[in-house]
């Protein structure tokens, strides 16, 4: 009897669910085979992103050392020593569905359990670089032979066992590869050691595919150079993905590899981190294994996800530094933090750079944080000043290598012959002049910053500011105004104080681009750059958290909570969003009017508050409370003309911006792209290159024509949209739509009125 109230019931269900389904049009039989086909045959995990610089210190000048056995505790083995299962082989569509977007920890599991095999990977991401990278130029050397070798001998239990990556062209030595810092002199010049760093890497079971770009010496912020030739950003190959690690920080935008190593002594791996939309952490200096305990060059990588980067930091640490981490506290919302969007050098800052921030208050405020607007208390000027006398080691070290290559000294002529950059012959021009307190000088400012940020740090422990102050420059934009470079190819006849003030007056340039970065380099202190803001033309740009020293971890616990809700951009996530929003319908809306100059910032501001981000709640957004930053319209510093030595500069604290070469800060000013234009964007991106933009005037416009042009979108208080569902999609359906909606709603209430009639009989049978 029980049974047959069963069937009863089912069948009376059935019936009146078909009975809804006929009265909202809407198949049932349809839905389900829908549900089935559209069901992904393989569980994918979100993975998110890993940074680089403006100046490497020292990047250029390691010198082969004996490397040291690893301790047995640094890369633990899994407890199960038997062999992975044999993977199958699968064919190029196959492994991409399988892989595509994956971590190097998820890469790594699905190798153990036989899911995809070393060799398939290896070949898969070399296919990616010949296809792709002649439009990016990328990666600048690529080994199969020996990669094929390294699959043969890698350690199968090897916490990293098979994943492939790449490592950067500078200072990570890796034997039989290029080793020319940069240098068209140098063009032939091979490793002839491989470094500890890398063999560290090899211990952990990675196998290295090749060598990524890099600018000359690691100088700049982008990646530039006279031997390599420019790198091109995977978002829009007109751009640069930064330097000095551009290369590598591209590769994995890419999604080439999972991850690729760098360097950092000014930004190098948190600055193409920003502009390239990966995560890039500076590590606490001396922590990682072969790096100096002295502020210099450290060593790490770009990745895509926190569980990389933690699991890269314990597998390359030096285990004699392991007690200069702290622990991470229970509860993070105790961590008090400090926030600034004002340049230290008093340039000025995008209002995509601000926007970035303040919506990354916002979220942290959600979270429990205390957050507080607070600058470090550090004069920029003169740190910079400081970071400028460390170069000076770079200038001497190209003067060397000269010496031995072309058995001469420097000139400008090899400026002018492209076998220099001008900022390289200016600092050994510089260097030859500097006098023996330059160095007393240098440390006396470490340890200024250092005392000024310990007290900070006990009442902020975090401190939030933009990685970069706009979205990645264009290719066309010069490291150096050509102003300057005449300038510094006649430097040689000044005074130090006046080739030292030249200097920063050139560098200027691009330091307006990257001021945040240099402090954690004097500082010693790690940071974080994380891939969570894009602007309205869809270029990533980070926000960068700093902490005391040792508080490495830390930093990727806050990481984490970013990456856990949703809030990282990363590329291959915005071409499917893209693509998925292309392939659904559109509604149809009334033409519109053209809308003339005078009214379009107003309709771009309404579309930029009406979209929003699909993966982030309203409530996320800043300004949303009234507690909450705004993002005003930005009123933006002027140009200040500084004092003409540095001893001047030192005393004023003011950043000298001479009239002619002011600047120029790229504030993108596209308006949201329609669904038309957004399907095309997909479809360019899917082959990972973007079409070059529109650009109109001089690529090197000054400040004041930069500044003038204020994108709409971004003086609303919130962050523009991503969404590329057509504003009409958030309306009330059409009058056809309420119908079928109302018969469906109808449905169900009869599927509920029998439902109920059932179990109330059921209820008074006896």
């Amino acid at each position: 009897m029980h049974n047959h109230r069963i069937r009863k019931l089912s069948a009376e269900a059935l019936a009146a669910l078909l009975v809804a389904s006929a009265l909202s049009g809407f198949p049932l039989a349809a839905h389900a085979a829908t549900a089935n086909a559209t069901a992904p045959a393989v569980t994918e995990t979100t993975s998110a992103p890993a940074a680089t610089a403006s100046t490497a210190l020292n990047d250029s000048s390691e010198t082969p050392t004996p490397t040291p056995t690893s301790p047995s505790d640094q890369t633990t083995p899994p407890e199960d020593p038997s062999p992975a299962p044999q993977a199958p082989t699968h064919t190029p569509a196959e492994l991409k569905a399988l892989t595509q977007g994956k971590s190097a920890t998820e890469l790594a599991a699905m190798i153990k359990t036989g899911q995809v095999n070393a060799q398939e990977l290896v070949e898969q991401a070399f296919q990616q670089i010949k296809t792709e990278n002649p439009a990016l130029n990328d990666v600048i050397y690529t080994d199969p032979t020996g990669a094929a070798a390294q699959v043969k001998a890698v350690d199968p239990n090897a916490p990293f066992a098979g994943v492939p990556i790449l490592i950067k062209g500078l200072g990570q030595a890796m034997k039989g590869y290029p080793g020319n810092n940069g240098l068209t002199f140098e063009a032939d010049n091979k490793y002839t050691y491989t470094k500890n760093f890398v063999q560290q890497l090899q211990k952990m079971g990675f196998i290295i595919l090749g060598e990524t770009n890099f600018p000359e010496l690691g100088l700049i912020n982008v990646t530039q150079s006279d031997l390599n030739g420019n790198a091109g950003n995977p978002w829009d190959a007109t751009r640069n993905p930064g330097g000095s690690s551009g290369g590598s920080a591209a590769a994995v935008a890419a999604g080439w590899v999972s991850l690729a190593t760098g360097n950092d002594a000014g930004g190098s791996l948190r600055i193409p981190a920003s502009w390239s939309g990966v995560i890039g952490l500076k590590p606490t200096q001396g922590l990682i294994l072969g790096d100096s305990t002295t502020p210099s060059v450290v060593n790490f990588a770009e990745t895509r996800s926190i569980a990389d980067t933690q699991a890269l930091l314990t597998g390359l640490m030096n285990p004699a530094h392991q007690d200069m981490l702290q622990p991470v506290p229970q509860d993070l919302t105790q961590l008090k933090i400090a926030y600034s969007t004002t340049s230290p050098v008093g340039t000025p800052v995008s209002p995509d750079a601000k926007a970035a921030v303040l919506q990354a208050v916002a979220f942290l405020r959600q979270q429990g944080f205390q957050v507080e607007e607070h600058a470090a208390p550090v004069d920029g000027v003169q740190l910079m000043q400081a970071y400028f006398l460390g170069a000076l080691s770079n200038g001497s070290t190209a003067n060397y290598l000269a010496n031995h290559f072309l058995h001469r000294n420097l000139t400008a002529d090899d400026v002018t012959n492209h076998l220099i950059s001008p900022m390289t012959y200016a600092l050994y021009e510089a260097s030859k002049k500097a006098p023996q307190t330059v160095g007393a000088a240098f440390k006396g400012e470490l340890a200024l910053v250092k005392q000024a940020m310990t007290a900070f740090h006990q009442e902020y422990p975090l401190y939030l500011t933009p990685t970069t102050a706009v979205v990645a420059p264009l290719n066309s934009d010069p490291a150096f105004l050509p102003a300057d470079v005449e300038k510094l190819k006649a430097s040689g006849d000044l005074p130090f104080d006046q080739q030292m003030q030249l200097i920063y007056d050139a560098w200027l340039h691009g330091l307006t681009k990257t001021p945040f970065t240099q402090l954690a380099n004097l500082a010693g202190e790690p940071a974080l750059s994380l891939p969570t803001y894009l602007s309205a033309a869809n270029l990533p740009l980070g926000i960068q958290l700093q902490g005391a020293k040792g508080s490495d971890q830390t930093l990727l616990a806050v990481g984490k909570l970013f990456e856990d809700h949703h809030q990282f951009k990363l590329l291959d996530q915005q071409v499917q969003q893209v693509s998925s929003d292309a392939d659904q319908p559109t509604t149809s809306k009334e033409p519109q009017p053209p809308a003339t100059p005078a009214d379009q910032t107003v309709i771009d501001t309404k579309q930029a508050q009406t979209q929003t981000e699909p993966s982030q709640p309203a409530a996320e957004q800043p300004g949303t409370t009234p507690d909450e930053p705004q993002i005003a319209t930005p009123v933006d510093q002027p140009a200040t003309t500084g004092p003409k030595s540095s001893n001047d500069l030192v005393s004023t604290g003011q950043a000298s911006q001479p009239a002619d070469h002011e600047p120029a800060i790229a504030v993108s000013e596209q308006p949201t792209p329609t669904l038309t234009d957004q399907s095309a964007t997909a479809a360019q991106q899917l082959g990972r290159i973007a079409p070059k933009p529109n650009v109109t005037g001089s690529q090197t416009e000054t400040q004041g024509e930069a500044l003038a042009r204020k994108p709409a979108a971004l003086t609303t208080g919130q962050q523009p949209s991503r969404t590329l569902t057509p504003a009409s999609a958030v309306r009330l359906p059409q009058t056809g739509n309420r119908i079928s909606h109302l018969a469906w709603a109808l449905g169900s209430l009869g599927l509920f009125v029998v439902l109920s009639h059932c179990w109330l009989r059921r209820q008074l049978r006896p």
